[in-house]
């Protein structure tokens, strides 16, 4: 099935569909919340019943998001929807089992832009040159000619920057500045949006990233800093998981560095690995999809079983190569 088609029979079965089931990978990002809030909001505005799934919570940076608070951990068993949108994953691994069986999902319908997923679902829209969900999500509100909203338009704006970095990483296109334009015409006001987003760590926050940042190592001839986040960091600094999202961005911030990678010591066993990348000529989703995960240029993941010091080495070898390639 071409991408026209993948895409056209979405917009049929959405148009069509009386309850919605709206999912992304764990911990969902800015993103996976923002694309399922803004379609969410389109669906709802046409009296579709649009539930947004998730068996993490929805990160503190974004409960904030029109419709976030709506979220629901947990499924009944009698629950059935007419179709499934999975947002923003790159491979079926990473939702972890949290997708209900078949009787309950309907039919699965997957929106996803990473260079390096792996498609998935009965109806599969993939298309690597959205800079981000919330792209796809906006081709969908045009092509069935549903208005945007501010409400829509807010989580979409976030869904937006996040990928793009704000509008820094190298996906950022004509496209993504087109639909930021309409996303503002519509009623986003970018400095609000930006305040919103604004960091306020806790004190806890700012005790683990010293902790994160004395663990600072230079490999690969000084071009990837390696940091790494332990549960003894996480207790001892009396912080949460949650306050390590964009701790990646350091290790990719250190003058001469290209990749910036974050270890974290995963809660149920293996080590989670976050990649950043600066530099347009080393993907670092292809790097992670040779070990297991994926992504897209600018940024990527995979989980690897084993302690922080083995998977280091297996990230460093993996960078190492990639690195000799170019």
């Amino acid at each position: 099935m071409t991408l026209a088609e993948a895409f056209e029979q979405s917009c049929e079965r959405l148009r069509d569909a009386k309850r919605v089931l709206l999912t992304s990978h764990r911990r969902p990002d800015g993103d996976g919340t923002g694309s399922m809030c803004g379609l969410a909001s389109l669906l709802r505005a046409r009296g579709i019943e649009a539930v947004i799934y998730s068996l993490d919570p929805i990160a503190r940076r974004y409960r904030w998001l029109p419709l976030a608070s709506t979220t629901v951990h947990t499924m009944a068993f009698d629950a059935r929807f007419d179709c499934t949108i999975v947002v923003d994953c790159a491979d079926i691994s990473l939702l972890g089992g949290a997708l209900p069986p078949p009787e309950v999902c309907g039919t699965l319908i997957t929106l996803d832009h990473h260079a390096s997923g792996r498609p998935f679902g009965d109806i599969a829209v993939w298309d690597p040159a959205a800079s981000a969900v919330g792209v796809l999500v906006h081709r969908i509100a045009v092509h069935l000619g549903w208005p945007i909203t501010p409400e829509c338009a807010v989580p979409l704006y976030v869904s937006l920057i996040s990928d793009t970095g704000g509008f820094r990483h190298a996906n950022t296109n004509a496209e993504a500045l087109h639909v930021a334009s309409e996303l503002v015409r519509a009623g986003v006001v970018p400095a609000t949006i930006a305040a919103s987003l604004e960091e306020r760590p806790s004190p806890g926050k700012l005790r683990l990233l010293g902790s994160v940042l004395s663990s600072l190592e230079l490999h690969c001839a000084g071009r990837a800093g390696v940091l790494s986040v332990t549960t003894e960091m996480v207790e001892g600094a009396r912080a949460s998981w949650e306050d390590i999202e964009g701790m990646v961005n350091w290790g990719r911030n250190v003058d001469g560095v290209a990749v910036g990678v974050l270890l974290t010591a995963a809660k149920g066993g293996g080590v989670r690995v976050s990649m950043r990348s600066r530099s347009e000529r080393l993907d670092v989703g292809r790097v992670c999809m040779t070990l297991g995960g994926g992504g897209h240029p600018g940024a990527g993941g995979c989980h690897i079983l084993g302690d922080v010091p083995t998977t280091k080495l297996k990230v460093v070898a993996a960078l190492d190569q990639a690195f000799n390639k170019r």
